[in-house]
């Protein structure tokens, strides 16, 4: 699991530390950084899968001129801030380790029409360096590795690796590999959802692809596929009782509601909240899960009142302990659903009127802010913009003093 994502000189980040739980919410208004977030988790994504650095900041074609990997939003001009040489990012990692694995990468994206090009990398396991590029003096632990290529990240080439001496640096560049390659980021789409998909394609595409097969696979268990649909009877005024999966000519499946009354609604006719829905529960119960997922703006196409099952479904299966969940929301409401130990991972991220430096931080690490938020509620607090109001208080006292 990550426990902490640090960004300096990244995109509206002069310096910056998100602290990560099982399941981390991130408020703040529009254009304070929530997406730039996304967009250093999909940084580290695209080095575990083995990317150039080039590929992670543009993109990545494989045969056929089939687009395999969209680069981060701005390429390599915005991805530093303020045209800053470079930018750097450091992941806290607790997978499987016996102490906290850090993975520290610093990139000039080449905003000079130079190649984008490593300039510092370092992985630590506890006290101990596995690898540091490039050595910082000759008694330091330095990184030679053959045929070593400055556009692509270290641990990438270190972990590809089959026969080298370093072996105890080969497996722990892998296991770190590990900790950042299970990761998805759903960007859910209506008219992907509602197309029909054929049985036994059960990975759920980023756009909602396969929702049909996927939830066929699970409710192939007769536990899961009760559990699912008293979800969505809570979930909407639908009486629901069954799932059928009515095939096609070409044998491609698509979703069907069917209630107690005998009406039945397809893929096709369900309302988009409804098949958001029923996507995230494909994607968290799946029989393929990723290890890590980002969701912007849960709280689009559900209704006020529904936030709830969503948020109970999140927490249920990130303290579960095998997926971690990031999410931002703009939802007041949805707020006030967190349970006490979801609220201690929840950060603001802001910036002050007229700037663009984006800042992180924890909201009960705010002044005061336990106290309010057990007189007042956290819902009234973000909805009267307290938060944001609290830190530009807080920031103007600090740089005063």
């Amino acid at each position: 699991m990550l426990t902490n994502l640090s960004l300096r000189q990244f995109k509206n980040f002069e310096k910056a530390s998100l602290a990560l739980g099982p399941f981390t919410l991130l408020i703040g208004t529009n254009a304070s950084g929530k997406s730039n977030v996304r967009d250093a988790f999909r940084f580290l994504h695209g080095i575990s899968r083995g990317y150039s650095l080039a590929e992670i900041m543009g993109e990545k074609y494989v045969e056929g001129g089939v687009l395999q990997w969209q680069g981060i939003r701005g390429g390599t001009r915005e991805a530093t801030y303020f045209g800053s040489e470079t930018f750097a990012l450091t992941a806290e990692i607790s997978d499987n380790y016996k102490a906290p694995a850090s993975y520290a990468i610093e990139v000039s994206p080449g905003i000079r029409l130079s190649k984008p090009r490593v300039v510092r990398e370092s992985l630590r396991v506890g006290n101990k360096a596995y690898f540091q590029y490039p050595p910082a003096d000759k008694n330091s632990l330095g990184v030679n590795v053959p045929s070593a290529n400055p556009h692509r990240p270290m641990l990438a080439q270190i972990a590809e690796q089959q026969d080298w001496q370093a072996q105890a640096l080969i497996d722990c560049a892998r296991e770190s590999m590990g900790g950042i390659r299970s990761m998805r980021f759903l960007d859910l789409n209506a008219e992907a959802m509602r197309r029909p998909s054929f049985p036994g394609q059960t990975i759920l595409g980023d756009r909602g692809e396969n929702l049909s097969s996927v939830l066929q696979t699970i409710c192939e268990d007769s536990r899961q596929k009760q559990a699912i649909i008293e979800w969505i009877r809570e979930l909407t005024p639908m009486d629901a009782c069954d799932f059928d999966f009515i095939p096609d000519q070409m044998g491609r499946i698509l979703l069907t509601l069917l209630e107690e009354n005998g009406r039945k609604t397809s893929a096709y006719s369900a309302s988009e909240g409804t098949l958001r829905f029923l996507a995230m529960i494909a994607a968290l119960m799946g029989p393929d899960p990723a290890k890590f997922y980002f969701f912007e703006e849960l709280e689009n196409g559900l209704h006020p009142a529904r936030l709830h099952l969503l948020i109970r479904l999140m927490e249920r299966k990130a303290f579960e302990g095998n997926i971690q969940i990031v999410a931002t929301t703009h939802s007041p409401q949805l707020l006030g659903f967190l349970s006490k130990k979801s609220l201690d991972h929840a950060s603001l991220l802001y910036r002050f009127p007229g700037t663009s430096q984006g800042r992180v931080k924890r909201v009960v690490d705010i002044p005061d802010a336990r106290r309010l938020i057990a007189e007042h509620g956290i819902s009234h607090l973000h909805e009267s913009g307290w938060f944001e109001d609290a830190m530009f208080f807080l920031d103007d006292v600090e740089e005063t003093e």
